[in-house]
């Protein structure tokens, strides 16, 4: 078994990590136009945590959690580079991710691709929208109690 490993970006360094990995799958593999990818939340004292994801010693993902006064959790931008899909990581890191977020949080939300949300759906998410369009692809929003 692979080595799993999240680490929050408490420093501009792990930070600049997290945005590498996601420019390289948002931007680079599926042209999302880098104004919508980045925003005024991708800092270090913003209202996001940003989270790297590790196999092995290795940057193989990134995600950042934005939290509500209500003791939701809001994933977004959660991703893994191509080369790792299929192979569990996404659903280690998501593991991982919501036991850290269990600590002050009752719920998890999140928008998924649609052609994505069979993996939220295994990973115990139930869809509570109708499909809506961001940033020219289709979604939906998925919720999951801690």
């Amino acid at each position: 078994m692979k080595s799993i490993e999240i680490i929050v970006a408490h420093d501009s360094d792990t930070l600049a990590r997290c945005l590498r990995i996601r420019e390289a799958v948002f931007i680079v593999e599926k042209g999302v136009p880098k104004e919508i990818e980045t925003d005024s939340l991708d800092c270090l004292d913003g209202a996001c945590s940003h989270v790297l994801v590790c196999c092995d010693g290795e940057d193989v993902g990134a995600l950042r959690c934005a939290y509500t006064a209500e003791g939701i959790v809001r994933i977004q931008r959660f991703c893994v580079l191509q080369a790792y899909r299929g192979s569990g990581i996404g659903k280690h890191a998501l593991e991982q991710v919501e036991s850290h977020c269990r600590r002050g949080c009752r719920a998890v939300e999140l928008d998924a691709k649609l052609a994505a949300a069979g993996f939220y759906e295994a990973c115990g998410y139930k869809t509570v929208s109708a499909p809506f369009v961001e940033a020219g692809v289709p979604h939906v929003k998925m919720a999951k109690d801690l």
